[in-house]
């Protein structure tokens, strides 16, 4: 099998599963463990799995080197072509199907991009967008971290979140964004009013926050306080968590 940059080996057990289930996940070749064999042509029949896998039994040496020394090995590999690859966002389409989107303006670490989407799963979130600059490239370690979420969540690549943002509020969508700073304009999360119906919330970078064009287009900026004044923010999952729980 050719491997190329548009493909990755997934390694842990829920993103695999999860990739086998997502009908829209183009899958080239799966590794076993012997022992893991009928488990997983158990799993494929008795979910009605569709795509043609061929199961190969391989040792686990050659599993390890598919995936890396550094990767968790639970006896499988999973060579899958990349999801992120959608870059039209339409209002219209059938993926959105809930009144919360969570908008990523940048992002440096993959750990806390995996982290994120499991969190906006585990939220109710199913539309994602992201820039297709600035962002973690999508990996067997994201996969992992998101524990499955990675497939069940609509992740859209767009060129300019500018566009996107304008083209939210001519939709009658409130645009939100989670600011670090302690700008005087913001609004402490816990006083926030649902008198929005639709809303798109906008978490920005792990050191830089949202970018200045970002947080000028929203309509409103919300803050989580600390109460220890030394402490200027929190980590942006946590920031993140805390956000979608009080929106949704």
């Amino acid at each position: 099998m050719v491997e190329n940059k548009n493909h990755y080996w997934m390694y842990s057990k829920y993103a695999i599963e999860n990739a086998i289930l997502n009908p829209d996940r183009n899958i080239k070749e799966m590794l076993v463990d012997k022992s893991l064999k009928d488990y997983y042509e158990n799993f494929c029949k008795n979910n009605k799995i569709k795509k043609n896998i061929k199961i190969k039994v391989a040792h686990k040496s050659l599993i390890i080197k598919k995936i890396g020394n550094l990767a968790k090995y639970q006896g499988v590999a999973l060579l899958v072509e990349k999801k992120l690859s959608r870059t039209q966002f339409l209002l219209n389409c059938s993926t959105v199907n809930n009144d919360l989107i969570l908008i990523i303006d940048k992002l440096n670490d993959p750990m806390n991009f995996g982290a994120i989407l499991r969190v906006s799963y585990a939220f109710g979130i199913n539309t994602v967008i992201i820039p297709n600059r600035y962002m973690p490239d999508e990996n067997g370690y994201i996969a992992s971290i998101a524990s499955g979420a990675l497939d069940k969540i609509n992740i859209f690549k767009v060129k300019n979140l500018i566009n996107v943002i304008n083209y939210l509020k001519k939709n009658n969508w409130w645009v939100l964004g989670l600011e670090s700073k302690k700008l005087d304009i913001c609004i402490n999360l816990k006083n926030q009013e649902q008198f929005y119906k639709k809303k798109a919330l906008i978490i920005g970078s792990e050191s830089k926050g949202l970018s200045h064009l970002v947080r000028k287009s929203c309509d409103l900026l919300y803050r989580i306080p600390t109460k220890n004044n030394d402490l200027d923010s929190i980590n942006v999952v946590q920031a993140t968590s805390i956000a979608l729980y009080e929106l949704v």
